[in-house]
């Protein structure tokens, strides 16, 4: 493994963060899961950094334009 990635290995490897930590969320979110929090990950390798993530929840750009009409009979 290497030890100094480039860049693009950087990149990539942020890409694919951002793709499984929507996809974690998203599925969470789905099975009921209470995911509005702080976390606190500790890494077990001395070396690394402990982290703090918040996650929260925002209203979507669609919830406010969405104005439902009713068709009348």
């Amino acid at each position: 493994m290497d030890s100094n990635p480039t860049r693009t290995n950087r990149t990539e490897a942020t890409t694919i963060f951002e793709t499984e930590l929507e996809q974690l969320v998203t599925t969470a979110f789905a099975r009921g899961a209470s995911i509005e929090a702080t976390w606190e990950i500790a890494t077990p390798v001395s070396d690394a950094p402990d982290w703090l993530v918040t996650v929260e929840k925002r209203p979507t750009k669609t919830n406010g334009e969405f104005e439902p009409q009713f068709l009348e009979e």
